[in-house]
């Protein structure tokens, strides 16, 4: 049997961070910092981070990670789950996940749109007046069984890499009704697949579980030890995520928890980074929203 499991690769250089009465992982950049949006120095705001979905077509620049290949098949997963649970539920399910973390974390979402067909890795000086996002999402043939891959951002590699999500089109994806509870037990192995016929049996990641934990690592999260967690997954030998509990066993009768939020522990991981998400004044959010137009359109035409 093909099992693609939920868990995502964290892409960074260099050890962890931990933290001390928490399992939560980040990191290091430095003393007193680590990989994150806005400054670098832990504990400051990430600022408006922009993200963006790259179009089918869009190859792999050179020097991008060997495991990654082909060209980006999103439009295609996206339309596959739209078919199957309804129109707009793929990209709704990525808006609630970064709605998820800038609820709980000083650090907000603002998506734009691609412009060039930039590909995945591209270095920021190949960019031109294209627009590209902070974080970009795209769907490649992704070497192994992970569902996704999320890599940290800035510094981490120095090319447009940094912080971009990526979907593994050999995995198996499915979309848990937007009613199911948080914590509620469901299938992962579904027989037929609802998304692709071919896969018939095998592990189905809820999409907006996966993007919000590979969110987690474009904003500067590793793996962490909670078997609750979001984040959980491997983090060295004596951890191996086996004890996650996206891993279904028989005692589970084969079903997970839905885990879609940041718990506890994500939540102290995020705010080490960012501090906590500020409580708006009357009024503020509409005067923010009026500025964006002007703040975008100078943003990542060059690089950052």
């Amino acid at each position: 049997m093909n099992r693609f499991a939920r868990m995502g690769m964290a892409w960074a250089a260099g050890l962890l961070l931990s933290g001390q009465a928490m399992a939560w992982n980040v990191f290091p950049y430095g003393d007193d910092q680590a990989l994150k949006w806005g400054s670098n120095t832990i504990g400051t705001p990430g600022g408006i981070v922009t993200w963006s979905l790259i179009g089918d077509g869009t190859g792999i620049a050179d020097g991008a990670p060997d495991g990654i290949r082909g060209s980006s098949q999103l439009g295609s997963l996206f339309s596959a789950i739209d078919a199957a649970y309804g129109s707009g539920t793929a990209l709704n399910a990525l808006q609630k996940a970064f709605d998820s973390w800038s609820a709980v974390a000083n650090v907000k979402f603002v998506q734009v749109s691609e412009t060039g067909s930039v590909p995945l890795g591209a270095a920021y000086a190949s960019v031109g007046g294209s627009v590209i996002g902070d974080i970009r999402i795209g769907a490649y043939d992704v070497d192994g069984f992970s569902g996704a891959v999320g890599y940290a951002p800035k510094p981490n590699g120095g090319t447009t890499l940094e912080g971009d999500v990526v979907f593994n089109i050999g995995a198996a994806f499915q979309a848990v009704p937007a009613g199911a509870a948080e914590g509620s037990f469901y299938d992962v192995y579904l027989n037929p697949s609802p998304t692709d016929s071919e896969k018939n049996g095998w592990y189905h990641n809820d999409l907006q579980s996966l993007f919000a934990h590979e969110l987690g690592h474009a904003i500067g999260l590793a793996h962490s030890t909670e078997p609750a967690a979001l984040m959980c997954g491997w983090v060295d030998d004596d951890f191996d995520g086996s004890l996650c509990n996206w891993n279904p066993t028989e005692q589970t009768n084969w079903q997970i928890p839905l885990v879609r939020l940041p718990t506890p522990d994500d939540v102290a991981g995020a705010q080490y980074l960012y501090g906590a998400a500020p409580v708006p004044e009357p009024g503020s959010y509409l005067l923010m929203l009026a500025g964006l137009g002007v703040l975008l359109s100078a943003r990542r035409k060059a690089g950052r």
